[in-house]
């Protein structure tokens, strides 16, 4: 008895102290606004997928939601982490089984030296052929059972592993809806690069189309000897050109059309029908300030849940030190007769009580415990890693967008000029004012510059969707 006295006594000394407090320093550090420039303006209130003003956008993003197999199949992890959760977290509640059964014994008595006449059912000598027939016995059998047992949790070691199941699969929700959300920003900036791959090859054939109709003016002014055939050579050259620009454009707007079917759970015929206009205009996102992420971010919420699920882990690694304690009983029916079953005549009750304690493991419970604690260490800089990522895609996507807002602005102006410039010198050119390689740079430039700003448009785009990532929105 009193090595018994000094054993839980040394349990309950090493039981104590049970959970790990997470202890992540990084946030005393965090500044009261971003440092990247914040837009000034209002932001869009409503859902983050409608700010394009794009409605069949909106079309294909609803049926990437209902048909996109990454997501279906991130809906079905997500029930998987919940039931095993509520698996884990089962273990509080008792368990009961019944059972039912029936049977027919058949026992051979000869082979324990029973014989009709030993007996005294024979009733004849001992070498008589009666004597030595086979004695067997017959019994039937039938039963049914109620059976319970039911660990009482009195060190909390079962709660604690009820918590850290509920902590895991949140952490595993979250991760899967940040995950979610990262998809529906891929579906976002691959929709639009199939816009942008459209725009691109609308472009190029404008371009061959207003280059034929260089071309032709030139060819008639050769024809009437107002022109060298330098010029004419010069047209046609850059016609053939924009000509290979054009299947060059097509290619990309095959390409990336196939690839958006494929997103959208469709066969790739590259037949699909896109918008042909990016987005002109969309309103910045209300950064908030640092701290706000920690809230808002599902990846860096995980990250949190992990930590308190390694404590709970942790917790429960040293209850298992501690004895344990469980209740049984059974009660049911056994009968000889299948109609006895359910007379409670014929009734069979057991009650116990169970203590078990560890004495010697060979230091694995021990070992769990410490292995605890440095798997709730790596949890805890994992998720501080998290953190100072999350941060810094923030600051990040908030510097390229300001970044792209300043190129769209340059872009508007150099587009508008280059034009400009164009039609002034294709009109100087039919007048003989100017050469026709001057008129060829002015179209070139014209072009160049269109495309980029399209280029720009489409990373406007992708600057928004990586932000609404970085800080965490919602789908």
């Amino acid at each position: 008895m009193k090595f018994y006295q000094i054993f839980m006594c040394v349990l309950l000394f090493t039981g104590c102290s049970s959970n790990l407090s997470p202890n992540l320093k990084f946030t005393d550090q965090l500044p009261e606004t971003w440092s990247a420039p914040l837009p000034k303006e209002e932001s869009f209130a409503g859902k983050w997928w409608e700010v394009f003003n794009d409605t069949l956008f909106n079309q294909f993003f609803n049926e990437f939601r209902d048909k996109n197999p990454d997501l279906l199949s991130i809906s079905q992890q997500i029930e998987s982490s919940n039931l095993l959760a509520k698996i884990n977290g089962a273990t509080l509640s008792p368990n009961i089984s019944t059972s039912t059964g029936g049977g027919r014994r058949l026992q051979n008595l000869s082979a324990f030296g029973f014989s009709l006449s030993s007996l005294g059912l024979g009733g004849g000598s001992s070498d008589s052929t009666e004597s030595d027939q086979v004695v067997s016995f017959t019994s039937d059998n039938y039963s049914a059972t109620l059976a319970m047992q039911w660990e009482i949790d009195i060190w909390g070691k079962l709660r604690n592993q009820r918590k850290a199941a509920y902590k895991t699969f949140e952490a595993s929700k979250k991760e899967l809806a940040y995950l979610r959300f990262s998809l529906s920003t891929q579906f976002a900036s691959s929709y639009y690069s199939a816009v942008e791959a459209e725009m691109q090859y609308r472009l190029a054939e404008e371009i061959t189309s207003s280059l034929k109709g260089v071309r032709d003016v030139v060819s008639e002014r050769y024809g009437r000897g107002l022109t060298s055939s330098l010029d004419l050579r010069l047209a046609e050259a850059s016609l053939a050109n924009s000509k290979l620009q054009l299947v060059d454009r097509s290619i990309q707007k095959n390409r990336v059309l196939r690839s958006l079917e494929s997103i959208l759970g469709m066969y790739p015929s590259a037949t699909i029908q896109v918008s042909t206009e990016l987005p002109s205009s969309i309103p910045p996102i209300a950064a908030g300030i640092p701290s706000d992420l920690i809230n808002r971010r599902p990846d860096v919420i995980a990250a949190v849940n992990k930590i308190e699920a390694a404590s709970y882990d942790h917790a429960q690694s040293k209850r298992n030190l501690f004895p344990s304690f469980s209740l049984t009983a059974s009660g049911g029916t056994s009968a000889s007769e299948l109609k006895d079953v359910l007379n409670g005549d014929y009734s069979v009750w057991n009650l116990g009580a169970n203590i078990s304690a560890p004495i010697f493991q060979g230091k694995r419970l021990r070992n769990n415990v410490q292995l605890k604690e440095v798997q709730f260490n790596l949890a805890e800089l994992e998720a501080l890693k998290i953190m100072i990522r999350a941060f810094s895609e923030v600051e990040q996507a908030l510097y390229v967008q300001h970044q792209i807002i300043l190129q769209l602005d340059a872009v508007r102006i150099a587009e508008e000029q280059a034009r400009a410039a164009y039609d002034l010198a294709f009109d100087r050119y039919q007048k003989g004012l100017v050469d026709l390689v001057t008129v060829l740079n002015s179209q070139n430039q014209w072009r160049n510059s269109q495309s980029i700003k399209i280029s720009i448009q489409n990373l406007h785009v992708n600057s928004y969707t990586a932000l609404q990532l970085a800080l965490g929105g919602t789908f």
